[in-house]
C-alpha cells in the first residue's frame, strides 16, 4: 500500500507537471505571437533592432528632434518635451475655441470671483473613451482658472468604460500613477467658489464621469438636479454673493469610436428640450437658471465635437456669453483660461454649422440602424473576424446638401424665391414656412473676437491658368489679397476665409450656393495695424462633377466649369460670405438674414476662352477623369427607387426615410457577398521576377525617388513569399525580408492627437534621445492634444502644421514611424459619434488641416496615414454598412477632403512631388463594394487621379476573407494588430486571420502562383509600402550591420521558467513514478 500510494502521488504530480508544461508552452506561443503588442502595453522590449554606428555606417543621421528638446549630450529631455506639449496644447485651444456670443461679459478681470456650475465644470470632458482620447496627466479647468502650478500626481486622465449612470460604471486611469515633474503655468487668476466645487465632488459618486467619455445610443449626460445639489448643501446659494462676478456653466457632449447618437436615443425622464440627445436636459437648463441667480454675468462653455442645440441660449438675453471649447485635451483648459481672462482674444471659427434642431438636416432622414428586408435570403458572406452585420446600409439621399451646404443653399433659394425653398417641408422652426433664422443658430466658420476687424479685397486677384502641353494636366489658381485691419481696441488674430459660388442652372448639375475655397489667418495685429493676407484658391474646387457628361473617349463623367459669373467673397463664415454675394447680386435685403457688403466680393466672368468647360476633366497627374464609382448609387442597380434632393424642388425631393430596402439585382447581391474578383490559377508568371540576387539592400534606398529603376532591382530580390508577408501583415508589427535586409519591426500606432505610446516604451530604444525607464517622466503619454474639430476651428494652417510637426517629434521619442491618423472623413451629420476624430463638415477645411498635419509630421520622419478612406459616415453598423450616394456627392464632399490633402500641391516642387505617404481605409463599403476592394476608389481615383504613392492599410482585420480582391484594388496591406513572430509562430497559413478566404481556401505561400495580375499588384503594393518606410525615420536605424537581437523580458522569463520548472518536475516525477512501480513489483 505504501508504494502504491507513492506511485499515485508521482503519477498525479506528473500529470500536473505535464499540464503546466503544455500550458506554459501554449502561453509562450501566444505571447511570442503578440510580442509587439504586449511590449507596447507593458513597456518591455522583447526584441531590439541592433546596428553598429561608425563613420562607415552612421545611424540616426537623417531625422532628429529639435535641439531645444535634448540635453547637451544629445539625450532626450523629457521635461522640455512636456513643457513644449503644454504650450502647444494651450495655443491650439486658445486659437480654436469659438466665441459665439458676447454681450460684454467677457473677458473677465483678473481676480474675479467666479462660480462654476454644471458637473462638467468639475469633471472636464477632454477626449473620447474609444478612439482619440486624452491620455496621462492634465490641467483641469479649475486649475487653469485659479492656480499656477500643475498637480499631475492627482490629475490623471480617466476613461469611462461600459455602463451608464445608476449601473456598474467602469472608470479607469489612463496611466497608473505620476511620480514625475510638476510644472508652473500662468493661470487666469480667478477665485473660484469652493462650495460648488465640493458639491460636485460629492455628486460625482452619484454621477460618475471621466475625462474621456463617448456617445451612447441611449444618452444621459449625467447632470445632477438642483434638488440633488441642495441635498448635499442646502445653503449653497449663500456662496453666490461672494463669488458673483461671473457664473460659468459647462455643458458637454462626448464623441467616440464605435457608437453614435441615435434619433430619439435619450434616457427617459430627463426632459431633453427637443427629445433628442444633442438638446439640453432640464437639469442642464436649470444649471443655467442657477447661474442667473449667482451672477448678472452668465457664461456658457460648450464642450463637444458636434453641433449642440443651443438656440434658446442664443436668444436668451440673460445668457451673456457662449463659447465652444471642443474636447480640449490635456492642456487645452489653459487656452480656455487665456480667453476668459482676456490674455488672448478668441479667433476661432465654427468647424460645423450649429442648427436649432439637428434632426432638420436632410441627412438625418437616413442614418442609424437600417437593414435590407431580405438579408437572410440573399447575403451569404459573414460579418468578418469582428462579427459585423453584413446587411446594414444608408441612403445618402441628401446628395450635395449636407451641413451648411444645405442650410445656406436653401436660404439663398428662399430669398430668391426659387425651388419651393420656403415650403415648410423639412422645417423645424415653423409649420408654415422654412426660414433660415428659425433653423440655424450659428453658421459654419462664424466666430467673434474681443476686437473688430475690417477685411477688404485689395485690388484684382491674380489668376494663373496653365495646362501641361504633354499630359494635359491643368493648374488654375486665383490669389486673393485681403487687407486685414484691426479696428478694435485690443490685439487679435482673425481667419481670412474665401468662399465661392458657381453659376447654377435650374435642372442642371447640382451646385451649392456657397462653399469654402481656402483660408488663412492673420498674424497678431495691434489696434490700428493692418496686413495683407494672400489666400490662394485652387479653382478645381469650384468646378462641379457631372456624372452624365459624355467624354470624347466614350466614357461618362467629368468635372465641368459652366461659363458664367463666378462669385468670390470674404466673410466671417459661410453665411456672411453668402450675404455679401447676395448683396453683390442685388437680392432683396429685407428678405435676407443679416446684411451683405458687395465690396467684399469679386466677380469673375468665366468664358470658354479663359477656362474651358472641361479644363478639369484631366487630373493634376494628367489622368483622364471619368465615373469610377457607379456602384455607389442604389439607382445604378435598381433604378428609380431613390430620389435625391435637388434645388429645383426642395419640398418635392426632401429625403424620405428609406427603410427596409429589398435586394433584387443579381450584381448588387454579388457585390455585397464579396464576389468582385476571381482568382486565376493557370497564368504564365514566368516574366515576373522574384528572388533575384541584385546586391541591393533596404538601407541604400533612402532618398531614392519612387520611379528610380533601382527600385525594380530591389523588388526583384524579394521572394514571392516575403512579398506576401509584407502585404498580409501591415502593422503594427511588420515582417522583415531577409533578401533586402529588413527585420521585423513594430512600426505603426494610433492616433491623431499624439502618438499612442508612452515615452519610456519607445519602439526604438537605441535612439540617442530615447527616454529610459528610469526617467521620472517616463510614463508621460503623448496623446495630449484636443479633438480634431478644435484644430480645424483655428483656421490656421501654420498651427495645423505645427501640430503635425510636434507629433512627428513625439514619434522620434516613441519609435513609431507610421501614424494611423489623423481622421479625415467629413461630418455628414451631427450624430456621428466619431465626429471628434474628424475635423469638419467642410472638405476644404478638413483637407487643409490633414495636409498641413501630415506634411509637418513627415518633416520629422513620421508617415501620417489619414483615415478612414472613405465614407465612414456613421459608427452604427460601421463594419458592414453600405452607404449609397451619387458619385457627385462622393467626389465633391468626402473625397474632396482627401484629394486636397493627397495632392498637396502647396508643397510640390519641380524636384519633389509632395503628398501623403500613408492611408488607412474604412470599414464601410462604397455602395455595394467594400472600400478596401474598390479598384475605382483605390487605384483609379487615389493612385491614378491624385498620384498617391505610399502605404495604404485596411482598418483592423477588415476584409481579410477578400485577400485577393483587396490586393487587386490597390490597397497595400492589412491591419493585423497583435500578429508578430513572422515566418515562425505566425505564418501565412497559421494566422487566424486568413483561414476562411472567400475562395474556400487557407492562405499560403503558393496562393497566387497562377495569378499574374495579383503578382504584379503585389509588386506595386510592396513597392509603395517600402517606399513609405524609406521616407520615414525608420531609416535612422538601418545600415549594413542591422539585425534583430532578442531580449529577455519579465514575461518571457516567466514562461521560460514555467517551461523549465514544469519540464524538470515532469522528468523527475515520471522517473519516480517508474521507480515506484519497480519497487512495488519487488515488494510483491
Amino acid at each position: 500500500m505504501k508504494q502504491s500510494g507513492k506511485k499515485l502521488l508521482w503519477r498525479g504530480l506528473s500529470g500536473v507537471a505535464c499540464f503546466s508544461l503544455c500550458f506554459s508552452m501554449i502561453a509562450g506561443v501566444a505571447l511570442e505571437t503578440n510580442a509587439g503588442t504586449i511590449d507596447t502595453y507593458l513597456g518591455t522590449h522583447s526584441e531590439v533592432l541592433t546596428s553598429e554606428n561608425n563613420e562607415e555606417n552612421p545611424l540616426y543621421d537623417k531625422f532628429n528632434p529639435p535641439a531645444e528638446l535634448l540635453n547637451e549630450d544629445g539625450t532626450g529631455n523629457s521635461k522640455a518635451l512636456i513643457t513644449a506639449a503644454m504650450d502647444l496644447g494651450r495655443r491650439e485651444v486658445a486659437e480654436g475655441s469659438v466665441l459665439l456670443k458676447n454681450n460684454g461679459a467677457l473677458p473677465l478681470a483678473s481676480g474675479s470671483n467666479v462660480t462654476l456650475l454644471g458637473i462638467r465644470s468639475h469633471k472636464n470632458l477632454l477626449g473620447s473613451n474609444f478612439g482619440v482620447g486624452a491620455k496621462g496627466v492634465y490641467v483641469s479647468l479649475e486649475q487653469a482658472l485659479s492656480q499656477n502650478r500643475t498637480d499631475f500626481a492627482h490629475t490623471i486622465v480617466s476613461t469611462l468604460g461600459s455602463g451608464s449612470y445608476g449601473e456598474d460604471v467602469q472608470i479607469k486611469p489612463t496611466i497608473s500613477e505620476w511620480k514625475g515633474d510638476e510644472f508652473d503655468f500662468e493661470g487666469a487668476g480667478f477665485n473660484l467658489n469652493p462650495t460648488m466645487i465640493e458639491i460636485y465632488e460629492t455628486l460625482g459618486k452619484t454621477y460618475p464621469h471621466a475625462e474621456n467619455e463617448g456617445a451612447m445610443e441611449v444618452y444621459n449626460p449625467g447632470e445632477p438636479s438642483v434638488e440633488e445639489i441642495a441635498a448635499v448643501n442646502g445653503s449653497y446659494q449663500d456662496s453666490f454673493a461672494q463669488y458673483g462676478d461671473a457664473a460659468i456653466v459647462v455643458i458637454a457632449r462626448p464623441s467616440c469610436e464605435s457608437h453614435d447618437y441615435l434619433p430619439g436615443g435619450i434616457a427617459e425622464g430627463l426632459g431633453f428640450e427637443h427629445d433628442e440627445p444633442l438638446s439640453l436636459t432640464q437639469n442642464e437648463r436649470d444649471a443655467i437658471e442657477m447661474a442667473k441667480k449667482a451672477s448678472d454675468k452668465v457664461i456658457v462653455l460648450i464642450s463637444s465635437s458636434t453641433s449642440v442645440e443651443i438656440g434658446t441660449l442664443k436668444n436668451d438675453p440673460d445668457v451673456d456669453a457662449i463659447m465652444w471649447i471642443g474636447a480640449p485635451g490635456c492642456y487645452g483648459m489653459l487656452g480656455v483660461a487665456d480667453i476668459l481672462c482676456g490674455r488672448v482674444s478668441p479667433s476661432g471659427g465654427l468647424f460645423d454649422i450649429f442648427t436649432a434642431y439637428n434632426m432638420s438636416a436632410p441627412a438625418m432622414q437616413n442614418m442609424g440602424q437600417m437593414y435590407y428586408s431580405n438579408t437572410a435570403d440573399v447575403i451569404t458572406r459573414k460579418g468578418g473576424v469582428l462579427g459585423f452585420n453584413p446587411g446594414a446600409y444608408a441612403i445618402e439621399a441628401e446628395g450635395l446638401y449636407a451641413g451648411y451646404r444645405y442650410y445656406e443653399t436653401r436660404y439663398y433659394d428662399s430669398v430668391a424665391g426659387t425651388g419651393n425653398a420656403t415650403s415648410p417641408v423639412g422645417a423645424y422652426g415653423s409649420t408654415t414656412e422654412w426660414n433660415y433664422d428659425n433653423e440655424v443658430t450659428y453658421g459654419f466658420g462664424y466666430g467673434l473676437s474681443y476686437t473688430d476687424f475690417d477685411l477688404e479685397m485689395q485690388g484684382q486677384p491674380t489668376f494663373d491658368v496653365t495646362v501641361d502641353p504633354e499630359t494635359g494636366a491643368p493648374n488654375a489658381y486665383a490669389t486673393f489679397n485681403v487687407k486685414v485691419t484691426n479696428t478694435g481696441k485690443v490685439p487679435g488674430k482673425t481667419p481670412v476665409q474665401i468662399y465661392g459660388q458657381a453659376p447654377y442652372i435650374a435642372g442642371g448639375v447640382e451646385k451649392v450656393a456657397v462653399q469654402l475655397l481656402n483660408f488663412d489667418k492673420s498674424s497678431l495685429l495691434a489696434p490700428g495695424e493692418s496686413e495683407i493676407v494672400p489666400v490662394k484658391v485652387d479653382l478645381q474646387y469650384i468646378a462641379s462633377y457631372d456624372e452624365s457628361y459624355e467624354n470624347a473617349d466614350g466614357t461618362t463623367g467629368a468635372y465641368i466649369m459652366d461659363p458664367g459669373s463666378y462669385y468670390f467673397a470674404v466673410g466671417n463664415g459661410a453665411h456672411d460670405a453668402l450675404n455679401n454675394i447676395m448683396a453683390a447680386q442685388g437680392m432683396d435685403a429685407e428678405k435676407m438674414v443679416g446684411t451683405g457688403d458687395a465690396s467684399k466680393v469679386f466677380v469673375k466672368e468665366i468664358t470658354e476662352d479663359f477656362i474651358s468647360k472641361t479644363l478639369f476633366s484631366v487630373s493634376k497627374t494628367g489622368y483622364k477623369i471619368s465615373n469610377q464609382l457607379p456602384y455607389a448609387d442604389w439607382n445604378y442597380y435598381q433604378p428609380g427607387e431613390v430620389t435625391y434632393l435637388t434645388r429645383t424642388d426642395w419640398a418635392g425631393t426632401f429625403p424620405k426615410h428609406y427603410g427596409d430596402m429589398t435586394l433584387t439585382n443579381e450584381q448588387l447581391i454579388k457585390n455585397l457577398n464579396g464576389e468582385t474578383y476571381t482568382l486565376k490559377t493557370d497564368d504564365d508568371t514566368s516574366d515576373i521576377l522574384w528572388g533575384q540576387d541584385n546586391g541591393i539592400q533596404f538601407y541604400e534606398m533612402f532618398g531614392v525617388p519612387y520611379d528610380d529603376p533601382k527600385w525594380d532591382k530591389l523588388l526583384d530580390q524579394l521572394t514571392l513569399e516575403e512579398a506576401m508577408y509584407i502585404f498580409s501583415f501591415g502593422g503594427p508589427t511588420i515582417p522583415g525580408a531577409e533578401s533586402i535586409g529588413t527585420v521585423e519591426t513594430y512600426m505603426t500606432e494610433n492616433a491623431g492627437n499624439g502618438v499612442a505610446v508612452n515615452l519610456n516604451a519607445s519602439k526604438d530604444p537605441n535612439a540617442p534621445w530615447a527616454i529610459p525607464a528610469t526617467d521620472p517622466n517616463g510614463n508621460w503619454h503623448p496623446q495630449v492634444f484636443a479633438n480634431a474639430p478644435i484644430g480645424a476651428s483655428t483656421f490656421n494652417p501654420a498651427l495645423m502644421r505645427e501640430l503635425g510637426e510636434f507629433t512627428g517629434i513625439e514619434s522620434l521619442f516613441t519609435g513609431i514611424n507610421i501614424l494611423w491618423g489623423p481622421g479625415l472623413n467629413t461630418h455628414r451629420h451631427a450624430y456621428n459619434g466619431r465626429n471628434g476624430e474628424y475635423y469638419s463638415e467642410d472638405p476644404i477645411l478638413s483637407g487643409v488641416a490633414a495636409m498641413e498635419f501630415s506634411i509637418g509630421a513627415l518633416n520629422y520622419g513620421l508617415v501620417a496615414a489619414p483615415k478612414h478612406f472613405a465614407f465612414n459616415d456613421q459608427e452604427t453598423e460601421r463594419g458592414g454598412i453600405s452607404p449609397y450616394m451619387t458619385e457627385q456627392r462622393a467626389r465633391e464632399l468626402e473625397l474632396r477632403a482627401y484629394q486636397y490633402a493627397f495632392e498637396a500641391t502647396k508643397y510640390d516642387t519641380p524636384e519633389y512631388n509632395a503628398g501623403m505617404r500613408g492611408l488607412m481605409t474604412s470599414f464601410s463599403k462604397i455602395g455595394s463594394v467594400e472600400c478596401t476592394t474598390s479598384e475605382g476608389l483605390m487605384t483609379e481615383i487615389l493612385a491614378n487621379e491624385w498620384g498617391f504613392i505610399g502605404y495604404a492599410v485596411t482598418d483592423i482585420y477588415d476584409d481579410v476573407d477578400l485577400w485577393s480582391a483587396v490586393l487587386n484594388s490597390g490597397t497595400t496591406c492589412f491591419d493585423t494588430r497583435g500578429e508578430s513572430g513572422f515566418y515562425g509562430v505566425t505564418t501565412l497559413s497559421s494566422s487566424f486571420l486568413f483561414q476562411n478566404l472567400i475562395e474556400g481556401k487557407v492562405l499560403d505561400a503558393h496562393f497566387i502562383d497562377g495569378d499574374a495580375n495579383l503578382q504584379r499588384k503585389l509588386k506595386e503594393a510592396v513597392h509603395k509600402n517600402i517606399y513609405a518606410w524609406t521616407e520615414s525615420h525608420l531609416m535612422n536605424r538601418y545600415n549594413a550591420t542591422t539585425h534583430i537581437q532578442d531580449q529577455m523580458t519579465w514575461w518571457r522569463a516567466t514562461y521560460y521558467a514555467g517551461i523549465g520548472v514544469s519540464g524538470v518536475v515532469l522528468v523527475l516525477s515520471a522517473a519516480m513514478y517508474v521507480l515506484s512501480g519497480k519497487r512495488k513489483k519487488e515488494e510483491e
